[in-house]
């Protein structure tokens, strides 16, 4: 809807897309929110690269838990037939996300902070980190002699 706009507008600009860290790094019991918030990284690479000779940044957001109210509007939102599910049907099991929580005004500010420096990740939380080395560590591996 905005790329469009803007490229006709020919001011350049900057779009931000939301996806997550499930986005990054497959998460256990988030299967189909992981595979959603990959096409949204993914989409956001693409169009980094397809809008950056026109001027226009891209950035996606990649936050880990953030201090919201995103799990009682997502219990809220449920179909009726799943409000009183069990939690296991509904959540990962507590525990399992791992990280701090953080305030929103600080993810806003991380996002401002991108914007101005024309970063295509905004990352929220210093354990996001490892998570990324551990995956990068793994897909670098799949080149070494004897693998190939």
């Amino acid at each position: 809807v905005f790329a469009p706009r803007l490229l006709a507008q020919g001011a350049g600009g900057h779009i931000v897309n939301t996806a997550s860290m499930a986005g990054l790094v497959g998460m256990q019991w988030l299967g189909l929110y992981c595979a959603s918030k990959f096409a949204v990284v993914g989409l956001s690479e693409s169009l980094h690269r397809e809008l950056q000779p026109q001027g226009i940044g891209v950035s996606v957001l990649c936050p880990m838990i953030v201090n919201t109210a995103i799990n009682e509007n997502t219990v809220r939102m449920r179909p009726e037939t799943m409000r009183n599910a069990t939690p296991d049907l509904v959540a990962p099991p507590a525990g399992s996300m791992k990280g701090g929580v953080i305030e929103a005004d600080e993810v806003g500010r991380r996002v401002v902070r991108a914007i101005e420096r024309d970063d295509l990740y905004i990352l929220t939380h210093r354990e996001q980190r490892e998570f990324l080395r551990r995956r990068a560590a793994k897909l670098d591996a799949m080149f070494e002699e004897d693998v190939w």
